[in-house]
């Protein structure tokens, strides 16, 4: 199967392009001008790369030629800003669509559209990144080409730089305090980055004859405190967590809000009086999958010591 990629240069792109030569698959894998080199490699299968960026539509003029199936993961996250996040989730999706129309592949027999998205999509506290996702699945599910989404929450592992090697180092500090807001007892389903893997290759010996979403989390929420707990523990950490009251976050953030804008921080502290649980039911039920607990997969990503130096720019 000749598969049509994006995001392969990412954290959760990268695990997976792997598996998916792994299994056999030929890659067409999208990269951005000068990204070459952040490509995974891999060995046995053919290996193409297309220069192009979502935001340039014409850029994308051959990249779904002949394809099997198209792999969606490449998005702007919240840490871009607004103009770069629908420019990317909702434009590129736009631009991947009428490529899609162009190539004809379409209307081909069999064709599909796989998107790995977010659980944010169905997050509780606002973000403009979570509107653009929800519109991005809306665009496929109205293309007329069969789609599935898996929708991952927090995705944690090794190689991950941008949150799971700073949470590492910050829990493993000899001493000091790590503060988590209010009570710390709503909860979280961080999952495995080799199980949200898992979870996609299941899915290609899957019959199903409709359209589906996938929820794709840890077996069972952990409560905040305990996910910082488990966390220090895995690192051999000597810093003590400790609960800053509601009470207290509410008026800090009323101080600051007399001198600066505090729209970030109150939607911060939102996230901390919510649960964020996910039915993983169907990917358990159709696909057979079976997350593993995060005490259990932070130990083993903890184990290495790829996370205790920060990574060069």
């Amino acid at each position: 199967m000749l598969i049509a990629m994006t995001g392969a240069t990412g954290f959760i792109g990268s695990y997976l392009a792997r598996a998916l030569a792994g299994a056999g698959h030929d890659l067409r894998m999208l990269v951005r001008p000068g990204r070459e080199h952040a490509l995974p490699t891999f060995a046995g299968v053919e290996r193409r790369e297309h220069a192009g960026d979502l935001a340039d539509g014409a850029s994308l003029s051959g990249f779904l030629e002949d394809a099997d199936l198209l792999l969606h993961l490449a998005s702007a996250h919240d840490h871009f800003d607004d103009e770069a996040m629908r420019a990317i989730n909702i434009g590129g999706t736009e631009a991947l669509l009428a490529e899609a129309a162009r190539a004809g592949v379409e209307r081909k027999q069999g064709f599909a559209l796989w998107v790995v998205s977010s659980a944010v999509i169905g997050a509780p506290v606002y973000s403009y990144y979570r509107d653009t996702k929800r519109i991005q699945e809306k665009l496929i599910r109205g293309s007329g080409i069969n789609w599935t989404s898996f929708r991952p929450t927090l995705v944690y592992g090794v190689g991950d730089q941008r949150h799971t090697a700073p949470l590492l180092r910050r829990c493993s500090a000899p001493k000091g305090k790590f503060w988590v807001p209010h009570d710390g007892k709503s909860r979280i389903n961080p999952v495995h980055v080799e199980d949200v893997v898992d979870a996609v290759m299941r899915y290609f010996s899957f019959e199903r004859g409709v359209d589906c979403c996938y929820e794709l989390a840890g077996p069972e929420g952990i409560p905040y405190n305990d996910f910082i707990d488990v966390t220090i523990e895995a690192t051999g950490g000597g810093v003590r967590r400790r609960n800053l009251p509601k009470k207290w976050a509410d008026r800090l953030i009323l101080l600051k809000g007399l001198f600066t804008d505090t729209t970030e921080d109150r939607r911060a502290s939102a996230y901390f009086t919510l649960h964020h649980e996910h039915d993983i039911t169907n990917a358990t039920v159709e696909l057979g999958w079976h997350p593993r607990p995060y005490a259990e997969g932070i130990r083993q990503v903890a184990a290495g010591d790829w996370w205790q130096s920060p990574a060069e720019a």
